[in-house]
């Protein structure tokens, strides 16, 4: 599980809703809605509903790091270490 959460979902994720639904979305629409749109695609698989607005800020804001950068590799890695940092708490957590 740690493995998948830290290294496949954040590529996976990223490559889907960042660089395929983003890009396609930002061609016909503004980035605030392309970004939304693509980070409620990001929110819902999550199957969390109480944590749902904070995926979508989350998505927002790697959508804006993709548009920035033009790099899919920089949400990808920021993605990579947002999991990697709420897995390593909730162990410390317990």
């Amino acid at each position: 599980m740690y493995v998948y959460a830290i290294a496949f979902s954040p590529v996976f994720e990223e490559l889907i809703c960042r660089k395929y639904i983003f890009t396609k979305l930002h061609k016909r629409y503004n980035f605030w809605l392309s970004a939304i749109l693509s980070s409620i695609v990001f929110a819902v698989p999550h199957f969390n509903a109480v944590n749902f607005i904070g995926y979508v800020f989350i998505g927002i804001v790697w959508s804006w790091y993709y548009k920035k950068t033009d790099n899919i590799l920089v949400p990808i890695f920021s993605h990579l270490l947002f999991n990697y940092f709420v897995i390593l708490f909730m162990s410390l957590k317990g």
